[in-house]
């Protein structure tokens, strides 16, 4: 009978070395950056960045919000501009603060491209960074309400 105990305790201990080394072996997900939603995330100097960035607009052609934000993890205070279709957006970031572009009250004029599509967007912060956003509509709540 102490035989088999101790067996069974060796065989359970190589088990539980050998599952733990599965956990060692694997990258971490929640480490790892990404854009979480539909926009896009644009890396910007100095770690400031733009999160889920993308226009909203009814149609090619008609007006339309950028949502977003844009976050400034620095000590200093941050001006970033933000350009769509000839529109320009400046939002200014309070140093360690976030600032939600929907609480912006510019619209794009005319957007250049159909929901559904992408659309080049420059961001100037330290220098100039350019970037493909989503086109959306209407279709997804809670966007519908953002529409211009």
């Amino acid at each position: 009978m102490p035989r088999t105990r101790a067996a069974i305790l060796a065989a359970s201990a190589a088990a539980a070395l050998l599952l733990s080394g599965c956990g060692f072996a694997s990258p971490i997900r929640t480490l790892q950056t990404y854009s979480a939603s539909d926009g896009v995330r644009v890396e910007l100097a100095d770690g400031v960045r733009v999160e889920n960035l993308m226009v909203l607009t009814e149609a090619e052609g008609e007006a339309g919000r950028l949502l977003g934000a844009v976050v400034n993890p620095t000590e200093d205070d941050a001006r970033v501009r933000i350009a769509v279709s000839g529109s320009t957006t400046e939002v200014r970031v309070p140093a360690g603060d976030v600032v939600n572009l929907v609480d912006e009250a510019d619209v794009v004029a005319a957007v250049a491209a159909p929901p559904g599509a992408t659309i080049e967007a420059s961001i100037e912060f330290r220098g100039t960074t350019t970037a493909r956003i989503p086109v959306l509509d209407g279709t997804i709540p809670p966007y519908d309400e953002y529409l211009p």
